[in-house]
């Protein structure tokens, strides 16, 4: 059995805090959540993305990281790098539920 991931709505109130990559090397880091998109309804699915800003020296390649929070606990993500800014790089996860 799998963990439920956190809602659109648990992500946003988790906005500017920061996740801790746990199974990356040599050493862990953080990632900052900077944006959640607006939930998106249809008859047959719901769909939101977020998207964390990373650190600058480390550019991580898409895969399956496991991330820590204060509040959400630990849960493994589906990053895919998206861009860089001046502060560091830019990582998404993108999230789809079937509507029952």
């Amino acid at each position: 059995m799998t963990a439920e991931l956190p809602t659109r709505d648990a992500f946003f109130a988790c906005l500017h805090t920061k996740f801790r990559v746990l199974n990356v090397a040599p050493e862990q880091f953080d990632l900052e959540l900077v944006e959640v998109s607006e939930l998106k309804v249809t008859s047959r699915q719901q769909a939101f993305s977020i998207v964390f800003l990373g650190p600058g020296d480390k550019l991580m390649p898409q895969h399956i990281y496991r991330l820590q929070h204060e509040v959400l606990g630990e849960l493994d993500l589906f990053l895919v790098p998206v861009g860089s800014k001046e502060q560091g790089y830019e990582y998404e996860a993108v999230f789809n539920q079937l509507v029952h």
